[in-house]
Order: C-alpha cells, then sequence, then structure tokens
C-alpha cells in the first residue's frame, strides 16, 4: 500500500482567524486537547520502545543457537508490541471518531469560513492517519507471523511514518483550534 504524506506542509494548511474576545480561561479550556493528544503520543513513545526492545532483540541474535533461542523470545516480543500498537491504534482511531462526529461538525457550524477550512483540512488528514494505521496494523500481522528482519523493517517505516504525521497534525490541531473550542464551549 503506497500512501502519498503530503498534507505535513505547513505552508499548505489553513490557519483559523483568531477570536476576538476569547479570555484566557477560554484558551485554555481549549488546552485540553493538548492533554488529551499528550497521552496518545506517552503511548506512542511505548510504542516505540516496544520497537527498540524488538529490533535490540534481532541485532543480538548472531549464532544458530543464540538464534533459536532468541527466536523464542522474538516472537513473544513480536506479539507484545502487535497488542501494544494494536491498543494505542485502537485509543487514537476513537479519538478521531469522535472529532469528526461530534467536535469538528459543531464548531464548523458554530465558527468562521476560516474555521471551517482547518475542520476539513483535519479532517482530511484523520483519513491519511487511518491509512497509516492499516498499513501499520498489516505490517504488525505480517510481523507477528514471520518474526525477523524483512518484516520488521517494513513495520518500522509504518511505524515511523505514523508518529511522524500523527505529531505533525496534534501540533497543527491544538495551534488551530485552542481559541475555538474554548470559545464555543466543545467540552472535550
Amino acid at each position: 500500500m503506497t500512501i502519498t504524506i503530503n498534507l505535513l506542509d505547513d505552508s499548505t494548511r489553513p490557519k483559523a482567524p483568531r477570536i476576538e474576545g476569547a479570555t484566557h480561561a477560554q484558551r485554555l479550556q481549549g488546552r485540553r486537547l493538548a492533554m488529551i493528544h499528550e497521552m496518545h503520543l506517552r503511548q506512542m513513545g511505548q510504542v516505540r520502545q516496544a520497537m527498540e526492545h524488538v529490533a535490540a532483540g534481532e541485532k543480538g541474535a548472531g549464532e544458530e543457537l543464540g538464534q533459536a533461542l532468541s527466536a523464542l523470545d522474538m516472537r513473544h516480543n513480536y506479539r507484545a508490541f502487535g497488542n501494544i500498537c494494536g491498543q494505542e491504534c485502537g485509543m487514537l482511531t476513537a479519538h478521531h471518531t469522535i472529532e469528526d462526529r461530534y467536535i469538528f461538525p459543531a464548531l464548523a457550524e458554530q465558527g468562521s469560513e476560516g474555521l471551517r477550512k482547518v475542520v476539513e483540512r483535519l479532517m482530511a488528514e484523520h483519513e491519511i492517519i487511518h491509512q497509516l494505521i492499516e498499513r501499520m496494523e498489516e505490517a504488525a500481522v505480517d510481523a507477528m507471523n514471520e518474526p525477523g528482519p524483512t518484516t520488521f523493517a517494513p513495520l518500522r517505516e509504518a511505524f515511523e511514518a505514523l508518529e511522524r504525521f500523527v505529531v505533525s497534525h496534534f501540533g497543527y490541531e491544538q495551534e488551530e483550534l485552542e481559541e475555538a473550542l474554548g470559545y464555543h464551549q466543545i467540552d472535550m
């Protein structure tokens, strides 16, 4: 599956107009989104640690007996990685579903044309993120079924693409929606 990741270019991302009269308290309410994102980023960090653990096990398997013993651990490590990864992918999908079904429509309805353009872009980015999640899930299944460097490399590549995109997306979303979430009293 080939996914073009061209939405990361900040110069193509619409900017939400600043909201005159937005209070400090409203901006603080809007920052709750950043706390939710921080939880996801911590969990992605755990996925990265598990991936590094798997990679370290692959590098340490040099001789035949070592490889045989390592393969047992490696299979367990791949399964553990798949479980951790699957949990975060599920939670990230749920987070975006809530945004797409409830938060973004409310913002688009109450906000300006500029805010609607931001919401449209964020929803388009969610589609790319979900394609990346699917790509990573497919690679994880392959790696769990046949642990080894050949299947691990595409898994690592898929995770790194997802992580890079999610970090950029979260930053953009937080920056552009902070005022609007609090001002329009959108519950998180």
